[in-house]
């Protein structure tokens, strides 16, 4: 159980007081059961996230879906009264898609719309399952014992993401290295992690410049020097989002996926027997084990109120989307996987204005790794149980998921 230590008197209500959760190595590992606690103690509640920064934590469904939604919570750091710190973003980042309002934000999203439509992004099934079997043949190959994800549930969105973007194979290999330090809780970490990834992006779109292709980067070129819609920060800033939120969130929703189905195997047998459930399932282990748990900080634009709850104007408020997705209050039994749940609603891909463009990708990429592990390797088991996540406030992430793959089906 993650400790809890005295809340400062800072002014908020007492019934929401009692306590300041501590984000540590526990709660990196679980954190569930500080979600229970603190739904069940109120709406919202002051807490110390992790970099250091003062935020409200709204942590029940409907709260959290409604803030999602709600204009008066805006991402703009303009809006930032309170002190909120954050990570320094390089000037390149200083406007994206993340952290802009309406209209400049439904501007860039309609740029970003256009390179995740629905028919674009099923011309990419193919090219998905080649690269699973592919990623599964090498799996195959070892000894049996795997890190799933090194040999699976990071190598699968990489491929794909800079597949679209158009970066060189030969140019992939630094990637993850720069979103460790992005998505961590050390501040100088992310910082670092921002100013490599703008250098890196900065030169993929030169080369592009020189060697243009019909992928999204040469794409977003033209957007800037044909119509002039983008500036060259905006063109930055895009690539890097559809990098980010491409591959940490598919990367998380595989193996948590992976590793749901490995602890409960009746469900996984279900998912064998009945592999047309495998949609529904998707959206189950997205409720189950959100891959972002807390959204992107926003900064209230007014005194308002959330759950009964006052938030003075210029407050940073955090919404706990892992939290939304284990509320009793929404979901029957919501600790317990149920591919038949009658409420197939959750907000693991956000609501609203900022809700994510890749998430038809991400389920295509999630239900194609789940459905041919399940089917390649019916015997594979949990190697080691003692499991470490990366330490982070917004993705829940595996470090690794070492599996001990067993006899193939149908050898």
């Amino acid at each position: 159980m993650t400790e809890t230590r005295p809340a400062p008197a800072d002014g908020c209500p007492v019934a929401h007081r009692t306590t300041e959760p501590v984000f540590d190595e526990a709660y990196f590992a679980d954190p569930y059961p500080l979600y229970d606690q603190l739904r069940t103690a109120g709406p919202a509640h002051r807490v110390t996230a992790p970099d250091g920064s003062a935020v409200w934590l709204v942590t029940r469904y409907a709260d959290v879906r409604q803030g999602l939604a709600d204009q008066r919570l805006a991402r703009h750091p303009k809006y930032n009264k309170g002190g909120y710190s954050g990570i320094p973003l390089p000037e390149d980042l200083r406007v994206i898609l993340a952290t802009t309002d309406p209209p400049h934000h439904t501007r860039l999203r309609s740029l970003i719309n256009a390179a995740f439509t629905r028919r674009r992004v099923e011309s990419l099934r193919p090219r998905v399952d080649e690269v699973v079997d592919r990623l599964l043949d090498a799996m195959a190959d070892t000894d049996g014992t795997v890190d799933l994800v090194a040999a699976l549930a990071a190598p699968l969105p990489i491929t794909i993401i800079c597949d679209l973007l158009g970066i060189p194979e030969d140019e992939r290999g630094a990637f993850r290295a720069y979103t460790d330090g992005i998505v961590g809780t050390d501040p100088a970490g992310a910082a670092q992690g921002c100013q490599d990834m703008v250098a890196f992006l900065k030169r993929m779109i030169a080369l592009k410049r020189t060697e243009p292709d019909d992928a999204l980067i040469t794409g977003l070129i033209d957007a800037r020097d044909q119509d002039d819609r983008l500036t060259e920060s905006e063109m930055v800033g895009m690539a890097f989002m559809i990098l980010i939120g491409g591959y940490d969130t598919t990367l998380s929703m595989i193996s948590s996926g992976a590793l749901a189905l490995l602890r409960d195997p009746e469900r996984a047998a279900q998912l064998r027997a009945y592999p047309g459930l495998m949609p529904a399932a998707v959206e189950e282990l997205l409720r189950f084990e959100a891959p972002v748990q807390n959204a992107i900080r926003r900064f209230a634009t007014e005194d308002l109120v959330i759950g009964g709850v006052p938030i003075e104007a210029g407050s940073a408020v955090v919404l706990s989307i892992g939290s939304a997705g284990r509320d009793p209050e929404q979901y029957a039994y919501p600790g317990r996987m149920d591919f038949e749940r009658d409420d197939t609603t959750h907000v693991s891909f956000g609501f609203g204005p900022h809700f994510c463009p890749g998430a038809q990708l991400g389920r295509m990429e999630v239900g194609a790794s789940l459905r041919q592990l399940l089917i390649r390797f019916p015997e594979m088991t949990l190697a080691d149980e003692a499991l470490r996540y990366r330490p982070g406030f917004t993705f829940r992430e595996l470090s690794t998921l070492p599996v001990v793959l067993g006899k193939q089906a149908g050898r």
